[in-house]
């Protein structure tokens, strides 16, 4: 029988009841037997070799990659696994996912996230054989050991797209450089720093090039140190890409991409979901609204003229402007939202800047969600917001809506049925937070310009796991606006991406003959 670990986690969570409390006890303990074939060929590839393991949602790779570190410290091969991921991915499916696999039960582990006090409290407990911490903080753990010996052997970097900036060093402004200020160290950089620790390094993605072969050389420059792909970004692109100096576009070679995943065929690996899961169909809805006429001539005299006159919240009249077509994209999907931010105010007496205020145009996507509602009939409802006006005018609408992050008990009351709607924003439950369980409804209330969080989001309940026979998708766009192009664009980068992962794709036959 398995003995239960001792966990170390900040604020909430001390051991493996608490676990348990928060989340919910496991329907029943999953063990190596419960690994389909796929997912065993997984375990067994990351405890080989290092590899950049690209699965999509919903294939199992966090009991795969545990599975891994617990074999791998049972045999030497690491001892102290780090394990790097997005903030709440760290405190919410580590533990979790730890709870439920019965060889990880056996493994100690820390979360350190929270504050600098709280972290360092996780620090200075009994050494865990795991140590789990948010993204943002790696560069405080390289400053806690600096000078004082790394030690972590083992990395595991959960959603390794986020690498793809290829950057080790933090840019300097002009003022730093003349006053000789060095450039702190990114992600990147810190990872790059301790290469001589990792004896394993172990890259997870669900989705692994979001906007094309370009994002490929940071993540994989972590395994090789850059000798597949060249030393720095710099070289990289210069060596297979175009970069257009009026458009800042940037346009592969002929014959880039073949070359590209020939040089990394032996360490990148990429599953689809469709060649391994038999998950219940999606439904797509798409809720067309129209502007009202006032809110339409908003949109277009912005649209044509880069600004437009508004009435403020104290009456007065107020010119916005958009100063680039970056801010003037964003201004069109704010207005097809429902409202538009004002411009930048400071206070008089400090010169600090001041909330910002926006004003309300129309309220067309809150009557299509009220509509969405009344449908679902009480049944649980995810729902994705763009911007925080959006979500203060959804609160209002919605009185029963729970704000995720709020509460510690938010995924366990979801999965539980207990949340009539459930608002979150992509960036904040994007990767790897498992809601299948309690709902098979999600609503697009504003898009997102990201392919990466736009499939993460939508995986997070059409995934193993969702019981339901169907998954129904809600985008709701405005007639006539920018919404439109969002979806275009999204297609357009999908294509690029499958392009990716069919050129280094397992298929399910040949990963079955190595599992077998």
């Amino acid at each position: 029988m398995s003995r239960k670990p001792k966990i170390i986690l900040p604020k909430h969570l001390t051991d493996i009841e608490s676990v348990e409390l928060l989340y919910g006890p496991p329907g029943r303990l999953l063990r190596y037997d419960d690994f389909r074939g796929y997912q065993r060929w997984m375990s067994s590839k990351m405890l080989e070799q290092d590899c950049y393991m690209a699965a999509e949602m919903g294939l199992g790779k966090t009991g795969s990659s545990l599975f891994a570190l617990h074999e791998g410290i049972r045999q030497g091969v690491f001892r102290r696994p780090l394990i790097v991921a997005p903030l709440r991915v760290a405190e919410y499916t580590w533990p979790e996912e730890i709870a439920t696999w019965d060889f990880a039960r056996s493994m100690t582990f820390r979360v350190v996230t929270g504050n600098a006090q709280e972290r360092m409290a996780s620090l200075r407990y009994s050494p865990a054989q795991v140590t789990i911490i948010n993204r943002e903080n790696l560069r405080w753990l390289h400053e806690v050991f600096e000078g004082k010996g790394w030690p972590f052997d083992c990395l595991v970097y959960d959603e390794a797209s986020r690498l793809k900036k290829g950057m080790k060093r933090v840019t300097q402004s002009k003022e730093q450089r003349k006053k000789g200020i060095k450039p702190g160290l990114t992600e990147l950089g810190v990872i790059h720093s301790h290469k001589r620790s990792w004896n394993r390094v172990i890259e997870l993605s669900g989705t692994p090039s979001p906007n094309g072969l370009v994002d490929l050389w940071g993540p994989i420059s972590v395994i090789d140190d850059g000798h597949r792909l060249g030393s720095s970004m710099t070289a990289y692109k210069n060596r297979w890409f175009i970069e257009s100096k009026y458009s800042y576009g940037i346009e592969a070679r002929p014959h880039a991409e073949a070359e590209i995943m020939g040089k990394i065929d032996d360490l990148f690996f990429s599953l689809r979901e469709e060649d391994y899961l038999d998950l219940p169909p999606m439904i797509e809805r798409d809720h067309v609204v129209h502007l009202p006429e006032k809110a339409m001539k908003v949109y277009r005299e912005f649209e044509r003229e880069m600004a437009v006159e508004v009435v403020n919240g104290a009456g007065d009249k107020e010119i916005v402007e958009a100063v680039n077509n970056g801010v003037l994209t964003g201004k069109l999907l704010q207005i097809a939202n429902g409202s538009m931010y004002l411009g930048d105010k400071f206070d008089v007496e400090t010169g600090g800047k001041l909330p910002k205020e926006s004003v309300k145009l129309h309220t067309e996507k809150l009557d299509a969600l009220e509509s969405i509602m009344e449908e679902a009939a009480g049944r649980p409802v995810l729902v994705a917001y763009s911007f925080q006006f959006d979500k203060a005018a959804i609160k209002k609408r919605f009185p029963y809506v729970r704000i995720f992050g709020e509460s510690q008990s938010d995924v366990r009351d979801w999965n539980a049925g207990k949340i009539r709607m459930l608002l979150t924003h992509p960036a904040s439950a994007g990767h790897g937070l498992n809601f299948q369980h309690g709902s098979n409804i999600a609503v697009w209330f504003g898009l997102t310009w990201s392919l990466e969080l736009y499939r993460q989001f939508i995986k997070r309940l059409h995934r193993s796991g969702q019981k339901a026979d169907r998954v129904f998708l809600h985008r709701i766009i405005a007639a006539g606006t920018v919404d439109a192009n969002v979806l275009g664009v999204l297609t357009t980068k999908g294509a690029t991406q499958d392009q990716i992962t069919d050129c280094v794709g397992v298929r399910l036959d040949n990963v079955m003959k190595v599992a077998a």
